[in-house]
């Protein structure tokens, strides 16, 4: 049997931070860190098992994506990653052995970012095994945000989308990069991470900036355009839908989505930002058909928190 203060000492010798990244780093109450920008980003998400991984998914690729996940949101504020704290549910009828290799999946995600974890907390339970990562980072530039989509922005995705079931939503790795040039880069405007599906994160940013503005947005997209994933293509063979179904609405992609103002961006955009008309209302997603036509489209996943009551 483990116990939580030999779990806690041996994560201090393997988190240690280096020199100059933490003044005190685990085996305290609390870190103490160097702030190194004027403003702090800091995300905060979880993964569960049974929601985000099955329990036969390998425990490092478990701790590589409850890092990575919370890394992408990062990048979509255009923050470089600093640090890491990690809370562990780990539940009973688990080996204590597999702690060591979930850590493990945490620390080479970290690492390979140029970050350090540097605290979070370990505890047993009954349910599932529940990871929650915090990370802070700081601005490169401007910070970017959902609500800055504007009528006549180009919409951008930075990579294939679709069929993140078959591997994508364990293996991906996170556009910090990328984050750190579009906060750079003039012209552009609303930025949102890709975890929920395209049709779903993109009304979700319409919605932002349609409050920022005071004007009702919608986007207009050409199926075309929109880059279906290899992933996509193998997953529609089993499950009748198509694949640009599939990169519609899968979710878990974790690209880039944003816009960008000006005619000259038109190359790779995979739609138009616009003002609602007609019966229209803020968020809402069209595709562009063959005859000019616009067709309404809903897809992308929503968690539903706490249980329907009865009127």
């Amino acid at each position: 049997m483990l116990g939580e203060r030999a779990f806690t000492e041996g994560l201090a010798r393997a988190f240690a931070p280096p020199r100059g990244r933490g003044a005190l780093g685990i085996g305290d109450d609390a870190a103490v860190v160097a702030n190194r920008g004027a403003h702090t980003v800091v995300a905060c998400d979880a993964v569960v098992e049974g929601v985000h991984f099955t329990a036969r998914t390998p425990l490092a690729l478990v701790g590589r994506k409850a890092v990575n996940r919370n890394l992408a949101d990062l990048a979509a504020m255009g923050a470089a990653f600093d640090y890491a704290l990690v809370s562990v549910l780990w539940p009973r009828t688990r080996p204590a052995r597999g702690l060591a290799v979930l850590m493990r999946g945490i620390r080479a995600a970290v690492e390979r970012h140029g970050g350090t974890v540097v605290g979070g907390a370990t505890g047993s339970t009954g349910g599932p095994l529940t990871v929650t990562v915090t990370v802070l980072g700081h601005p490169i530039g401007r910070v970017l945000r959902r609500d800055a989509a504007r009528a006549g922005d180009r919409v951008h995705v930075s990579g294939p989308l679709g069929g993140s079931l078959l591997g994508g939503h364990l293996r991906f790795s996170p556009p910090l990069a990328l984050g750190v040039r579009l906060a750079q880069t003039a012209g552009v405007g609303g930025v949102i991470d890709v975890s929920d599906g395209l049709v779903i994160d993109l009304a979700t940013m319409l919605r932002a900036s349609s409050r920022a503005c005071g004007k009702a947005l919608c986007a207009v997209l050409d199926p075309k355009a929109i880059p279906v994933s290899a992933a996509a293509r193998r997953l529609a063979r089993r499950t009748g839908r198509t694949p640009l179904e599939h990169a519609l609405g899968d979710g878990e992609d974790h690209v880039l989505l944003f816009t960008r103002r000006g005619k000259e961006h038109a190359a790779g955009a995979i739609g138009t930002v616009v003002a609602a008309t007609g019966s229209a209302r803020a968020g809402e997603v069209f595709l562009l058909g063959p005859d000019g036509r616009r067709t309404r489209v809903t897809a992308g996943y929503e968690h539903r928190l706490g249980a329907e009551v009865a009127r």
